[in-house]
């Protein structure tokens, strides 16, 4: 060791020397006495100083590699048990609530990262979910088929519809149609109805009420802005998402209950349904998919 590692610790010291190597690896090599200061075993939070003779018994760009195999493993084993479609061009995941669909602040781990674990790792997300909104994410094998979904998301050849809950009680379907715009409300982004934003249609039929606090509303909405939804059943109707602590000052529920159900393709005549999450049915206290089905009976 050098005058310029003296006192430091002996991972990071060993961090700096092999900077590519992730930190947990780094303490791995230490938990498996693989690593040594002057032939005795050393702790990762030893000090050294100047003149010890630091020892590794471990090829840490072999092992890094090795790592960074199984974690890809572990990725695509996570990826695959979230797909519910998939074919040459595309597949679909029923992302959970929870998990970002791509990387920002505070945010290390979302669906991006999960589909650089795919074999080619040419995936491309064609569209977005909030972190908290479940359901069908769509993501596309290669740039040309991206390009392609992109433009029937733009012509609005691809219909969503989606599931809420709502606090309060409705009775009528409706069209919504509101103009939105992005403002700040003490420093946080928040979308709100305003006459110079942009056209924004929601169309909203209840499906289930319970004791006329909660109602169960299928939203289809024809236009894609952000917090759409979100904003439409809280400022407009009046009745926001359960769990939504964006619009809802008194929100309660620990999971937002917004669910992306369907996407309906037209261009090639395909319907992908994500299953609907467990607290839904717990919380409207019925099987949603049967009250769904009894709808489509009846139509």
């Amino acid at each position: 060791m050098t005058d310029e590692d003296n006192g430091v610790r002996a991972d990071r010291i060993v961090k700096r020397l092999f900077p590519r190597v992730s930190f947990g690896l780094v303490q791995k090599q230490f938990r498996l006495k693989k690593i040594r200061a002057n032939d005795r075993r050393v702790e990762p939070t030893d000090r050294l100083c100047s003149g010890d003779r630091l020892q590794l018994f471990a090829n840490l760009r072999e092992a890094r590699e090795k790592d960074s195999q199984q974690s890809n493993r572990r990725l695509l084993e996570q990826l695959r048990s979230m797909v519910i479609y998939e074919n040459d061009d595309f597949f679909a995941i029923n992302k959970p609530t929870k998990l970002a669909t791509q990387l920002g602040t505070k945010v290390s781990f979302c669906v991006e990262t999960l589909i650089k674990s795919y074999p080619g790792c040419n995936c491309h997300l064609v569209h977005r979910l909030d972190r908290d909104t479940s359901g069908v994410l769509l993501i596309a094998k290669n740039r040309k088929y991206a390009c392609r979904l992109a433009g029937l998301f733009r012509e609005n050849r691809i219909k969503k519809t989606y599931l809420a809950v709502v606090g309060g009680y409705i009775s009528q379907s409706g069209r919504i149609d509101t103009f939105l715009k992005k403002t700040f409300v003490r420093n946080e982004e928040r979308m709100v109805i305003a006459d110079d934003g942009q056209m924004s249609i929601t169309l909203y039929t209840p499906l289930k009420s319970v004791n006329q606090s909660y109602t169960l509303l299928e939203l289809k909405p024809l236009t894609g802005r952000k917090h759409q939804l979100r904003v439409h059943c809280a400022d407009f109707l009046g009745t926001p998402i359960l769990g939504d602590r964006k619009y809802n000052t008194n929100a309660e529920h620990s999971e937002l209950l917004l669910h992306a159900f369907k996407v309906a393709l037209e261009d090639c005549s395909t319907e992908i349904i994500a299953p609907i999450p467990r607290y839904f049915n717990e919380l409207m206290s019925c099987d949603i998919a049967s009250v769904l089905a009894a709808t489509m009976a009846s139509q």
